[in-house]
């Protein structure tokens, strides 16, 4: 009951965006899972997106179709507080400073965040999220200023030591449409890490090292862009939609529900 309430208030904030998280998740139950590429998987890419999970590396195969296109075409922030490019919002605890895109931009940017873009650098503290079907993800956010409306995109969470996958690690890919502005941008992109409740062997423990990794491709496949940042994996977090400790305010009409009445 508790998710299916927070799910409704999240619908009034930011419905596109849940939408596309939420049904990330339909496809992650049972013991084959979405870590073994054994089904379908819906809304991957997470914001504006149709994306497909791919093991082992391959731009193809293992993941499984893909559905959800379309995507978040408003405005940044998830309960109105954001800009019109999407640099407001909430500030990220451990990302590197909070929302906002960079001051100086390259061409092509990697951040973090769910609602917002968040800046980060090298050594950076990221909050694994604990999704609700059991699996685990780091957020992304990506920015490109030359790649129009949409950028095919290819991310990876990858380890330091070898450049390449952890064990059980999976390359995502999608078409992620892109919010307008000065420096057109995306958001709340689950990027996912090796490890389930049902595999808990390939759970990255706290404190791991790794490297968060995006590609903009070009239609024939080629790199168009690439960027990376290494962070460090913080605290484990259940990833849940938001209530409010107000009294004066919780529970109204088209705002969040009371954090003493959510079950």
């Amino acid at each position: 009951m508790r998710s299916l309430l927070r799910a409704m208030a999240r619908w009034q904030a930011a419905p596109l965006i849940s939408i596309a998280w939420l049904c990330l998740h339909c496809s992650a139950g049972g013991a084959s899972g979405w870590d073994t590429g054994g089904g379908s998987s819906v809304g991957e890419g997470g914001t504006g997106s149709s994306a497909t999970g791919v093991g082992g590396g391959s731009a193809t195969g293992a993941g499984g179709g893909s559905a959800g296109e379309g995507g978040s075409v408003g405005e940044g922030g998830s309960t109105g507080e954001g800009g019109s490019t999407g640099e407001g919002g909430s500030a990220g605890e451990g990302g590197g400073g909070g929302c906002g895109l960079p001051e100086n931009p390259a061409v092509f940017e990697i951040g973090t965040g769910e609602t917002c873009f968040e800046h980060i650098e090298d050594g950076a503290t990221l909050p694994v999220m604990a999704g609700p079907q059991g699996g685990y993800h780091l957020w992304l956010a990506v920015a490109c200023g030359d790649c129009g409306e949409s950028v095919r995109l290819r991310y990876s969470v990858r380890d330091p030591a070898t450049g390449g996958l952890f064990p059980s690690g999976v390359t995502q890919e999608g078409v992620i449409l892109l919010l307008p502005g000065v420096l057109p941008h995306a958001f709340g992109l689950p990027t996912r890490l090796p490890g389930a409740l049902w595999d808990p062997s390939a759970v990255l423990p706290e404190g791991t090292r790794v490297i968060l990794a995006a590609e903009a491709r070009n239609d024939d496949g080629s790199t168009k862009h690439a960027a990376q940042v290494e962070v460090i994996l913080g605290a484990t977090e259940p990833w849940g939609l938001p209530c409010s400790d107000v009294p004066e305010t919780c529970g109204a009409p088209g705002g969040l529900p009371c954090c003493d009445t959510v079950e």
